[in-house]
């Protein structure tokens, strides 16, 4: 403060500032002489309120240097007499390019260096989508998840047919249409009855990857840190973009912002942000946004422009019950394992007891499964028809602990969404 020369004063990744350091800071961005000082790194909420101090936010690479950044790699290992890792990642940099959007210069270089030394191309993509990952679930607020193919999830067939119509959109052709990107897609329903799962389905059938973002983790402690985060996930998923987010459990994260009363009118400042990011957002993001209570939606979230589609999720009928049984006695179990157990009866006559076992989610026909695998597995046995009714007997269904919860949401639902 004393220095009346000018220069230039940089301060590198500062830890937080105390109130007394921040006036001062502050002081010192408001004189006409003496040094320049530049803040960098990662700033806090507090350093983003001086007004004194203008903001230069620097933007991640796009493809095309990501792409020009593979090449600087590929003549580095040719140079260091690696021709066998630069010819691998010169074969594979376009790829890899777009696979790295999302990432800075610095965790971009590392990681094409890390794949460039995997001898074949699927398994070096794998390789930067397993390290990108990391780096997202260091950040603590977004999580890469994989996909699932649409027969892993029993029923729900209106949806899966939307989801085909909607992948249309993405197609370059259908820009020449007049076709704009599908903006996502809004699921409401019965706890238990698929919804994260139908999130990832819809990362496969739109084939982009799939981000998960939980809203509680937004909030933090400080002033202003909340809609930092929100700025930092939504700058984030358009870097990476075209990719689907799943915001998960959106009317828990939510809850508070009716009003200022409990958090400062921080959630009502988060939604805010979070409904103009969905009004305006330029780049190809399709939100999955599940919830289970819709008391707590707010209205602005439920009108069209912001999202394409409200799907209600209810307790399977008896048709869906049954491909349930089917997907977790015989298609999971040799998806993972490579092959399903042995079962004691035939399948048709284990999947009629669950078509049969009007009321339950199914959540609850898979811990049932799960139960009466177990009751199996006890007595070093292959499951049988009767360990299985067991189960399903002994299950308490939410439609009759919670029915009228249930009858409360069918009646929102018949004439505020479609059935899924």
């Amino acid at each position: 403060m004393r220095d009346p020369d000018p220069g230039l004063w940089v301060l590198l990744d500062p830890p937080p500032l105390e109130p007394v350091a921040l006036r001062a800071l502050r002081e010192l961005a408001q004189r006409s002489v003496g040094p320049a000082v530049v803040v960098v790194g990662d700033l806090a909420p507090a350093l983003v309120a001086i007004p004194e101090l203008e903001l230069l936010e620097l933007e991640l690479p796009d493809a095309d240097e990501l792409t020009g950044l593979a090449a600087d790699l590929v003549d580095e290992l040719r140079i260091a007499g690696r021709p066998g890792p630069a010819a691998a990642l010169a074969r594979r940099a376009s790829r890899l390019a777009h696979a790295a959007l999302g990432l800075s210069e610095h965790q971009a270089r590392r990681l094409l260096r890390r794949a460039a030394d995997v001898p074949a191309d699927d398994a070096a993509l794998a390789e930067l989508g397993a390290g990108k990952a990391e780096l997202l679930r260091r950040g603590g607020l977004l999580e890469r998840v994989e996909p699932v193919p649409s027969d892993m999830l029993g029923g729900l067939a209106q949806l899966k047919q939307w989801l085909a119509r909607r992948a249309l959109a993405l197609r370059p052709e259908a820009r020449a249409a007049a076709i704009p990107d599908p903006r996502g897609v809004l699921l409401v329903g019965v706890q238990g009855c698929g919804k994260s799962l139908a999130a990832r389905v819809c990362a496969h059938a739109l084939g982009l990857g799939l981000l998960r973002l939980e809203p509680g983790r937004l909030y933090g402690g400080t002033l202003g840190e909340s809609e930092a985060n929100l700025r930092r996930v939504t700058a984030t998923v358009e870097r990476i973009a075209p990719v689907v987010l799943w915001i998960d459990e959106l009317d828990k994260g939510l809850a508070g912002s009716e009003g200022p009363a409990s958090d400062a009118g921080t959630a009502a400042r988060v939604l805010g942000g979070l409904l103009t990011w969905l009004q305006e957002r330029r780049r190809p993001v399709f939100v999955v946004a599940t919830a289970n209570q819709v008391t707590r939606l707010p209205p602005e979230l439920t009108r069209r422009g912001r999202l394409d589609e409200i799907f209600f999720v209810d307790l399977p009928d008896a048709d869906e019950r049954a491909a349930i049984a089917e997907i977790h006695l015989e298609h999971a179990p040799r998806s993972h394992m490579g092959a399903a157990p042995v079962l004691a009866d035939p399948l048709p006559d284990l999947v009629d007891l669950v078509r049969a076992a009007d009321g339950l989610s199914g959540a609850e026909i898979e811990g049932a499964i799960v139960e009466a695998r177990l009751d199996a597995f006890a007595e070093s046995r292959p499951l049988a028809r009767g360990d299985l009714a067991r189960a399903l007997a002994a299950t308490i269904p939410l439609s009759r602990s919670r029915a009228g919860e249930i009858t409360a949401l069918r009646a929102w639902a018949s004439a505020a969404a479609r059935r899924a």
